[in-house]
């Protein structure tokens, strides 16, 4: 064999064995997202929202909170410390906090440092305490019926609801809610006549965010959970 041939015989080896090792890697990538898939999406796979089931527990769910956070609206026999405390309560329980606070924070969360994230959501839970706590003591809802329940996308479910103040006028309020892994119900968003409180509040960060930064977020989660200063009611027409 000429040392042309010969050469032409090496150069196809190696773009043979390239190709095989290309070959290999591309396997290995759709077997690694192929297992990730199952994790993610199989560890859900429990959570049918379809299931009639699964959206019977979610409205006993909504159910059971609104009863519970009525009676504490409306309980005047508790001080204001003891009130805090039942919402408190409410909130860890019903609500998907360590979520609400990722989405909430949204594409920031890149730009933040590690330190930065671990005071973020040790502060979140607090700070969206206390500043609801004030707006729902100006609330006046005796009644919270549930009208339908809509599975939305693979894994939430929406419950429309009325809230009903002592004058029996109402306000359409949906619940969007998610089970954990545990197959608990969790809410991960509220929308008040339309209007979505985690986009609201995402808006606000994000504001908050491009002014002064993550560190300044976490000031103002600070001043707001210690009394310094007071969240900007909002204001409806």
């Amino acid at each position: 064999m000429n040392n042309k041939n010969r050469n032409r015989a090496v150069a196809k080896a190696e773009t043979q064995k390239k190709s095989d090792f290309t070959r290999r890697i591309f396997l290995s990538l759709l077997s690694a997202s192929f297992l990730l898939a199952l994790f993610v999406l199989g560890g859900n796979a429990f959570a049918d929202n379809k299931d009639p089931a699964e959206q019977e527990k979610a409205r006993q769910f909504i159910e059971v909170f609104a009863d519970r956070a009525i009676g504490v609206l409306n309980n005047k026999e508790l001080t204001e410390e003891e009130t805090l405390g039942e919402y408190r309560s409410i909130l860890n329980e019903a609500f998907a906090l360590d979520y609400i606070a990722r989405i909430t924070l949204s594409r920031h969360r890149r730009k933040a440092t590690e330190a930065e994230l671990a005071e973020y959501f040790n502060l979140f839970p607090e700070f969206i305490l206390k500043v609801n706590a004030s707006r729902l003591q100006k609330l006046d809802t005796a009644k919270i019926d549930i009208e339908r329940v809509t599975p939305h996308a693979k894994s939430d479910i929406f419950i429309r609801t009325k809230a009903y103040n002592s004058e029996n006028k109402s306000i359409d309020v949906d619940w969007r809610v998610r089970s954990d892994k545990n197959g608990n119900v969790r809410i991960i968003d509220v929308k008040i006549e339309g209007i979505s409180l985690v986009a609201t509040q995402r808006d606000d960060f994000t504001a908050r965010i491009s002014s002064s930064g993550i560190s300044g977020l976490n000031q103002y989660m600070k001043d707001i959970i210690d009394g310094l200063t007071v969240a900007e009611e909002e204001t409806t027409s």
